[in-house]
């Protein structure tokens, strides 16, 4: 009776197996108790901070190159379910682009890639598309001038700014989700995709055509794309050099010192290469609290120096004090007397430094400063001292403005201005 019916019982028995089989992926996810998978479009590892502005408006950094502008709208999405936290949305007030950054600029079906050509951060909002000042960019194919009514996109890493602060998410508990409108993405097939894309209804629907009924548009196919116009050429220039470098930064020697001295006063020299031209005699005997000039007018043998008044602009320098001491010579033993007198020099404000009749030379503080200019012709020595803050320089049809001195750290800041008045580039020079 068993044996009639074996082949049926083997045909149903193969007929489960096979049930079984089939609906093996899909038993886990109908019998298991666990939690579900998190949501994609961002990640718990990928660390967002935030921070403050040289302004004072409150930043936030994001872990990746992104193409996001003012008015966007990024959201912080919680990592783990919790009834109590919700998605939330904040759009982008401001976007600061750090100067000298890498950034990668689309415009008018092209692309460029390089470093921003600016003295200072550039702060965008909402309007960016009217800034007036056209976006300078230093690629390997040179310098680039952009208008900001051009560009599609720019693609780097910036601080997001919020004119009014936001709550300041935990990067462990928190993920961001980017709401990126596509004018921000790169056209580029393997660049990954952001997390939601917002379509916008679009800004004219009444079918209206900018075309005359009966006059057929000039397309043109422009690296596979169609267009009804020719892209404008991009002024690409080769970038010039600076021109301008620092080759020596160092203690400049003051122009008097004692030569000998009395009981009442003492003897300075005069260490002007002029004095010698003029006939004039080098040594001058110093009185005390009488100040004292350039003798323009002395006649050979006459002293380089005079008494003048107070009132006087063209007055040099003032002894305000003067004493002699007896200190012991170490090479004879002895004891030998030393001029000690305490000068105020009117160049060097209200400064005051000692000259002793033991100086070779004497340092009242100021600073020579040598800087070589070779662009056109053959090269220029210029000397500075480090009280020429703000003095220009120019050769040919360029200027230099020295904006910044640092005696410490022996540098410059220097702005240079060249034919285009408008782009004006600045450097800190230092000694090679």
């Amino acid at each position: 009776m068993l044996k009639a019916h074996y082949e049926k019982i083997i045909l149903l028995i193969s007929v489960l197996l096979a049930l079984i089989l089939g609906l093996q992926p899909f038993l886990p996810s109908i019998f298991s108790d666990g939690d579900p998978p998190k949501p994609t479009g961002g990640s718990a590892g990928e660390t967002f901070y935030f921070g403050e502005s040289e302004s004072g408006l409150q930043t936030l950094e994001l872990p990746q190159e992104t193409g996001l502008m003012p008015g966007d709208v990024l959201t912080f999405v919680p990592i783990e379910d919790d009834n109590d936290n919700e998605e939330k949305a904040f759009q982008i007030s401001k976007v600061i682009l750090a100067k000298r950054s890498s950034l990668t600029v689309g415009f008018e079906k092209k692309e460029i890639t390089g470093k921003l050509m600016s003295g200072s951060d550039i702060v965008l909002d909402t309007d960016w598309k009217n800034l007036r000042s056209p976006l300078e960019i230093d690629s390997e194919q040179g310098r680039a001038s952009i208008a900001f009514s051009k560009i599609n996109y720019i693609f780097s890493e910036r601080l997001i700014a919020f004119d009014n602060p936001i709550e300041e998410f935990d990067s462990e508990e928190w993920r961001i989700s980017l709401h990126q409108p596509l004018r921000g993405i790169k056209v580029d097939d393997n660049q990954t995709k952001p997390d939601r894309v917002r379509w916008t209804k679009p800004s004219d629907e009444s079918g209206d055509s900018i075309y005359d009924l009966f006059t057929p548009p000039i397309i043109y196919l422009i690296d596979g794309n169609l267009t009804t116009s020719l892209p404008e050429k991009v002024e690409v220039r080769k970038t010039e050099e600076f021109g301008l470098s620092l080759t020596s930064f160092q203690k400049k020697p003051y122009r008097f010192k004692m030569k000998g001295f009395s009981n009442v006063g003492p003897y300075f020299e005069d260490l002007d290469p002029s004095i010698k031209d003029m006939r004039l005699n080098p040594k001058t005997r110093i009185e005390l609290n009488k100040p004292y000039k350039f003798n323009v007018n002395g006649t050979p043998g006459s002293p380089s120096l005079i008494k003048t008044t107070e009132d006087d602009e063209k007055k040099l320098f003032m002894v305000k004090f003067f004493k002699v001491e007896y200190l012991k010579d170490e090479k004879t033993g002895g004891v030998r007397p030393v001029g000690r007198a305490l000068v105020h020099d009117y160049k060097l404000g209200d400064k005051t430094f000692e000259i002793n009749s033991r100086m070779q030379e004497v340092f009242a503080g100021e600073n020579k400063i040598e800087l070589n200019f070779s662009l056109d012709g053959p090269s220029e020595q210029v000397y500075l001292t480090d009280k020429d803050i703000g003095k220009v320089l120019e050769f040919g049809a360029r200027k230099y403005l020295i904006k910044e001195i640092d005696v410490e750290e022996k540098s410059l800041l220097i702005e240079k201005q060249d034919s285009s008045p408008n782009k004006p580039r600045t450097e800190k020079l230092t000694l090679p």
